[in-house]
């Protein structure tokens, strides 16, 4: 393959960086690569699937960030096709 350079476009972006953001609603937008995936994934109907979730949102912050950007208790949360209502 000489002379041929073959580019990963994903390969540049942390797949662990966390963006939070907010829509026309005032809603929060969770997201990150890596925690849209683990959301795919996760059987929320399955309390050891959720306790583990809630542990990995603990572990990378996602709380006391979303907290600084002044969410309450209430308000709506959405990572990748996931909705659910913030609870302390």
């Amino acid at each position: 393959m000489d002379g041929i350079k073959v580019y990963d476009a994903d390969k540049d972006e942390d797949p662990e960086r966390i963006t939070i953001t907010r829509n026309d609603r005032g809603d929060f937008i969770v997201s990150g690569k890596a925690l849209e995936k683990l959301v795919a994934m996760t059987n929320f109907g399955n309390d050891e699937a959720l306790r583990r979730f809630q542990y990995i949102w603990r572990m990378k912050g996602i709380d006391s960030r979303l907290k600084k950007r002044g969410i309450k208790e209430g308000d709506t949360v959405h990572i990748g096709a996931m909705e659910f209502e913030f609870r302390e």
